[in-house]
């Protein structure tokens, strides 16, 4: 989700229902050395919280530094060790999915961190580095005793797991392994309906959704309440699409530059019209407008055609 849970993705995720949000996952590095951009993209609202500040790292010591200084600067809810992310940049360097490799290493690393921000700490796994070896139980384990409030699992391995399937299974057994502290599931989670279905199957506490919330945040919104509560989240007509697409952006404009704004909103526009007809010459247009004003004005016409009777 690098480049994507900034603050707008956020606040509008948050507008639909989601609960713990996290930052983009940030260097402990830039952290620790009050890095420009390490610090700009830990800025988060007030009304973000509760709000977990995101790290990567491969150092206890490290990690532990940089912990106080996201503690001290910005005053987070959580602080997260991202022990999951699959990206080679990270794991060349030691970081993110490696560390599924050494569970004694992440229960280390979550003491020091700890210790350091004095805040709670959480920890992102997956279910193991390279299949068949499963160390997610095991970590889930040794960060739990080290003192973690919580861990969120992904059901797939570091390694080879592009194009396979999330396995669930994996999740229910970090669930039976750690005694205190709540689990997250995470993994192909696209409706409500598959949310209500992974705690069923799993038995976990709590469900993370990543990428199937980018042009779909309604997806943190039930149906009614608890048990009561509809399969399927509420999909919205295309002129409400287009309203939260519009909120979105507007957003962006108040948290960065324009320039910015408008080519950070450019994939989201292409996530939010997914689906309609002809999706990809309006996501070609839209790629080649360079204001605010442009993108809006041009918004408004071509999303309004959504609403004809003869679109489904």
């Amino acid at each position: 989700m690098a480049g994507i849970t900034d603050s707008p993705f956020r606040r509008i995720a948050r507008r639909f229902g989601a609960g713990l949000l996290y930052t983009e996952c940030l260097s402990a590095e830039g952290m620790r050395r009050r890095g420009r951009a390490t610090l700009e993209l830990a800025r988060f609202h007030e009304d973000e919280r509760p709000i977990a500040l995101q790290l990567f790292g491969s150092d206890p010591a490290q990690m532990a530094e940089a912990a106080a200084v996201a503690a001290e600067q910005f005053h987070p809810d959580l602080i997260d060790i991202n022990c999951g992310c699959p990206v080679k940049k990270f794991v060349i360097r030691g970081c993110g999915g490696y560390l599924m490799q050494d569970p004694d290493l992440i229960g280390r690393m979550v003491a020091a961190v700890r210790e350091a921000s004095g805040l709670p700490v959480s920890v992102k796994l997956r279910g193991g580095y390279t299949a068949p070896t499963e160390t997610a139980p095991q970590a889930a384990i040794a960060a739990e005793e080290s003192g973690a409030a919580l861990v969120a699992v992904h059901g797939r391995y570091v390694r080879g797991a592009k194009g396979t399937t999330a396995d669930w299974e994996v999740i229910g057994r970090v669930k039976a392994a750690v005694r205190r502290i709540p689990v997250a599931g995470n993994g192909d989670v696209r409706s409500y309906a598959d949310a209500r279905r992974m705690i069923a199957e799993t038995g976990c506490d709590r469900v993370m959704i990543g990428r199937w919330a980018q042009g779909r945040p309604w997806i943190f919104k039930p149906l009614g309440d608890g048990e009561t509560a509809s399969y399927g989240e509420p999909e919205p007509s295309p002129s409400e699409k287009l309203g939260i697409l519009e909120e979105h952006y507007r957003l962006m404009l108040e948290e960065f530059p324009e320039r910015t704004a408008v080519f950070r909103m450019r994939k989201h526009i292409g996530w939010y019209i997914a689906g309609f007809p002809s999706a990809g010459k309006l996501r070609g247009e839209a790629m080649k407008l360079n204001s605010a004003a442009d993108v809006l004005t041009w918004l408004s016409p071509n999303c309004r055609a959504w609403d004809k009777p003869d679109i489904p």
